[in-house]
């Protein structure tokens, strides 16, 4: 997993999952805008808008993992908020002394002040759980409600 923020306080995370229907990309783009929400700035209300995901490929992303078995998006998941943790433990000092000068601090100011002192606003992580937490059972539910016109019988 590969996370950058971009200047203009954009977020581009790039999944080694591949999105089959299992809604990968909508697990990671949440989760993103989770993690990021703990840094605490004004104005994140519309934050899922500004996370792009990116199918990344063998080039940019090596280990990629793999898709099967219900662990893509708990991997991915996990890997993103590695990722963004690392990234707010970055950005927090540059928050709090803004904060100390503005009072408040929106996104897209701390993003441009952390890109005004060269901040590294990437982050990458692998996750592999361990071979206990696979053997967890998996439930589902469902319900029929059939309907039967009696005079067709």
């Amino acid at each position: 997993m590969i996370k950058h923020i971009l200047g203009h306080g954009s977020v581009a995370v790039e999944v080694g999952g591949i999105e089959l229907g299992q809604g990968l990309w909508t697990k990671v783009k949440q989760m993103t805008a989770f993690s990021l929400s703990a840094i605490k700035c004004d104005g994140m209300g519309d934050f899922l808008e500004k996370i792009r995901i990116i199918q990344a490929d063998t080039l940019s992303l090596i280990q990629g993992g793999l898709t099967a078995g219900s662990t893509t998006s708990e991997c991915s998941c996990e890997a993103v908020r590695i990722c963004c943790n690392i990234l707010v433990e970055r950005l927090t000092p540059i928050k709090e002394k803004l904060q100390e000068q503005m009072g408040s601090v929106e996104w897209g100011i701390l993003i441009l002040e952390a890109t005004r002192q060269a901040m590294n606003l990437s982050a990458s992580s692998y996750y592999v759980p361990d071979s206990s937490s696979m053997q967890y059972l998996n439930y589902g539910a469902t319900s029929l409600n059939p309907a039967v016109d009696l005079r067709q019988i």
